[in-house]
């Protein structure tokens, strides 16, 4: 096991959950100029996003494997099981507090301060995923990694889920955005 500097142990899926909020309303931005972040139809997608889609994966991940979770940083055993519920709606937060926060900015003019932020916040990802890969690819619990020890992520059951929950995440973006991106051509053509 390689080790991992500790400015790179950061949950990468929070990064990935504000990007989502942020890119929804880079879509969504003919609607949210027109009628602000919290119109419909654009808010009720973006928060059925973050309430079916995020949380519950957030809720799996943090009750079922903490530890690869936490990135083997912090001990989910010194943790209370009630922290989960907090960290699961954090991660909700965060695509809806990307929303927002990007659709303050789209309705003040900085789109282009909203891409370079985007783009700065997507290096910052980069960065953190490839330095802790060797954490994020290593299936084990908190004292496993103290002693390096650990299996390859696809040999047990957390690879597996990783990949449904990529699938399940990415598919609900995927959705979210056409239909944004249709909602936005009917607001142009107003």
């Amino acid at each position: 096991m390689l080790p991992c500097p500790p400015e790179a142990v950061i949950p990468v899926v929070a990064l990935v959950n504000l990007l989502f909020g942020i890119g929804f309303a880079l879509i969504a931005r003919d609607r949210i100029r027109a009628d602000g972040a919290f119109s419909s139809p654009a808010f009720p997608l973006v928060a059925l996003h973050a309430a079916a889609v995020v949380a519950p994966i957030a809720l799996y991940f943090y009750a079922v494997h903490p530890a690869w979770s936490w990135m083997y940083w912090v001990n989910p055993r010194r943790l209370s099981g009630v922290a989960v519920l907090p960290l699961m709606v954090w991660h909700a937060g965060l695509v809806i507090g990307g929303w927002y926060g990007a659709g303050l900015l789209l309705r003040r003019g900085y789109q282009g301060a909203l891409l370079y932020a985007a783009a700065a916040i997507a290096l910052v990802l980069l960065v953190l995923v490839v330095a802790g890969l060797p954490r994020l690819s290593t299936a084990t619990d908190y004292p496993g990694w103290q002693a390096s020890q650990g299996a390859p992520l696809f040999a047990v059951q957390l690879g597996w889920a990783f990949i449904v929950s990529l699938l399940a995440l990415f598919g609900s973006a995927i959705y979210v955005a056409i239909e944004l991106g249709r909602d936005g051509r009917r607001v142009r053509s107003r």
